[in-house]
């Protein structure tokens, strides 16, 4: 029976374009079709690239069932091939998620070695850090098929056009009251520290997410697990492999499951299987896809009960960008005359000319895993941008959502394709998800001390500050408050001072345990005070020594604290250029480290 299971494994491997034979050869010259039910899949000149035109400048489309060639598979999102197209023989690459081998080479093995897949890793070029996992999946599941996309893009740069910043924000992580996610979003943008608000982007709970959440939803050995990895699965319809079963248990749970839209006599389940026949598209994306957009209760975009567009449906948020209200955005867009059979005046319109859109803006276009659709580094006309949703968890929970659709039915065990992004210079290992574990906020809202100005003038992001208080002043009390009421102060209250400098530390603890500390150096003055003729520049205490206390003296004068006198600018105006300025504080500065002496 196991020998008869093997058979059946290694023949779909075949169908799916995969031989393993000692090792796993790529297709060469292999016969194949555009799948049954595709509709205008373009053509381009390079993987990704340019659009392919005919001779009078029309652009080139074909239709599912026609037949190609398969040349080359090296890029397993981009296929090239040969076909007949009015006549001439025209040869280019075709998104892969679009085609399917129709013949090919005869089974030489019948047994699966450990030495092939470990083979066949080295030549897809996954990096080691992948391998261990993918071995661990190899073992549970025999079946699937693990294609590396090397996207030559370095791992920097896609934290860099990733990451959310002042006039970018691409990823978003939900933040409500009861689940607040403090620590998982930016604190770059979007967030006033000062007040301990922030802002967000979408509706009242969406909010920029912070780079350490960001890289760990980006690095693509998050998802090496057997029920995260459908966020690599290639999302073309396969025939025989999904089932109207399978999309009802993705529905499950919500208001679509076992039902019919609004003025629909079909079940949803039903009618998004037809769509994903008709456009070429896996009706557990879709179901997957809507729930994600729509959660578990119809809303105004699935009722049709719009007071703004009445009779609009509208099920994959198409054109809802981030915004106060993206629903209405969408609806707008979804009322609208134009292409996807538009205006979605009915449920039926809606769910069969969403499964269009994603056919032909997605997943012809190279956009053709649920990771991508998020993570945009396989469209090279568009990289990092056109990309569906910003949720930065979303791939994996609609993964989750198909991995239970395929678990549910029986179909673990089955031929499936996942399509995993590689990176040039990642990190070494697996990024960890940081802990949920808080509001970050670290930050000061006010400190003083009781009957003196500290110099400079408090402000949240300036941690150091300094003060000179008369000889016959032994102590001060230090007030301090919090941004965060979830932080924590400490190193306030009554402080003893000795003669000369002393130094104030004030550390606020944020409820994540990060910290701050605010230093305040305080001198106090004493000591015999020396005859006129023995002070210099830079000497403002006369002294006959020129240290800290001079510093915070010329800083008082330069922000008016002190008020400025010929006698006591003639000590201050270091280098002799007429003024007070922040020159004279590093001339001192430089004078008692010792780099650049004042001569006397």
């Amino acid at each position: 029976m196991k020998k008869i299971i093997s058979l059946l494994l290694i023949s779909a491997i075949l169908l799916s374009g995969i031989l393993w034979t000692g090792g796993i050869s790529r297709a060469a010259e292999q016969p194949g079709r555009v799948r049954p039910g595709v509709s205008m899949l373009r053509v381009r000149e390079t993987p990704g690239g340019n659009v392919m035109t005919d001779g009078s400048g029309n652009t080139i489309y074909v239709d599912g069932g026609t037949p190609v060639t398969i040349l080359d598979t090296t890029n397993s999102s981009w296929y090239k091939v040969t076909f007949s197209y009015n006549g001439s023989q025209i040869t280019g690459y075709m998104s892969s998620s679009y085609l399917e081998i129709t013949g090919g080479s005869q089974v030489q093995d019948t047994t699966v070695s450990s030495d092939d897949f470990e083979a066949y890793l080295s030549g897809q070029g996954f990096p080691e850090s992948y391998k261990p996992y993918l071995r661990e999946l190899h073992e549970m599941h025999p079946a699937w098929v693990f294609q590396s996309v090397q996207t030559g893009i370095d791992w920097s740069t896609l934290m860099e056009n990733e990451k959310s910043k002042p006039g970018q924000v691409k990823n978003m992580v939900l933040g409500t009251s009861y689940a607040p996610h403090y620590n998982w979003r930016s604190t770059t943008v979007g967030y006033d520290a000062a007040t301990n608000t922030w802002y967000p982007y979408d509706g009242d709970s969406w909010f920029a997410v912070s780079d350490d959440l960001l890289a760990y939803y980006m690095d693509p050995r998050t998802y090496l697990y057997q029920n995260y990895i459908f966020c690599f699965e290639a999302l073309s319809y396969q025939d025989g492999m999904q089932n109207q079963n399978g999309v009802e248990s993705i529905l499950k749970g919500t208001f679509m499951e076992q039902s019919t839209p609004p003025g629909e006599s079909r079940t949803y389940s039903d009618i998004l299987m037809e769509a994903g026949r008709t456009y070429g598209v896996s009706p557990y994306h879709l179901a997957a896809r809507i729930k994600q957009e729509q959660g578990a209760d119809m809303g105004i975009c699935a009722s049709g009960n719009s007071q703004t567009y009445p009779g609009i449906f509208n099920h994959f948020n198409i054109g809802a960008y981030d915004s106060s209200n993206p629903a209405l955005l969408g609806l707008k867009y979804a009322a609208a005359s134009g292409s996807y059979g538009r205006p979605w005046n009915s449920a039926y319109k809606s769910l069969m000319g969403g499964a269009e859109y994603l056919s032909s803006s997605f997943i012809s276009e190279g956009q053709d895993t649920l990771y991508t659709q998020k993570f945009n580094v396989t469209n090279s006309d568009c990289l990092f941008w056109h990309q569906y949703m910003s949720n930065v968890q979303a791939p994996a929970y609609e993964g989750n959502y198909q991995y239970q659709a395929y678990a549910e039915n029986g179909l673990l065990d089955s031929t499936i394709v996942f399509k995993i992004p590689v990176y040039l210079n990642m990190p070494e290992y697996a990024v960890d998800k940081p802990a949920d574990s808080g509001n970050p906020n670290c930050a000061l809202k006010s400190l003083s001390i009781a009957g003196y100005s500290l110099t400079p003038s408090f402000h949240y992001a300036t941690s150091n500050y300094s003060l000179i208080v008369p000889k016959g002043t032994d102590s001060i009390t230090v007030s301090a408050e919090a941004a965060s009421g979830s932080a924590s102060v400490s190193g306030t209250g009554k402080i003893s001072l000795d003669t000369g400098t002393n130094t104030v530390r004030v550390t606020v603890t944020a409820q994540n345990g990060s910290q701050s500390s605010y230093v305040i150096t305080v001198v106090r003055e004493g000591g015999s005070t020396p005859k006129k003729e023995n002070i210099h520049r830079g000497d403002l205490d006369g002294n006959g020594s020129i240290g800290a206390i001079d510093i915070v003296k010329i800083q008082r004068l330069i922000v008016g604290l002190d008020t400025l006198t010929d006698e006591n600018k003639k000590l201050a105006d270091v280098n002799g250029d007429g003024a007070v300025t922040t020159i004279d504080v590093v001339m001192v500065q430089r004078h008692i480290v010792g780099i650049e002496k004042i001569t006397w």
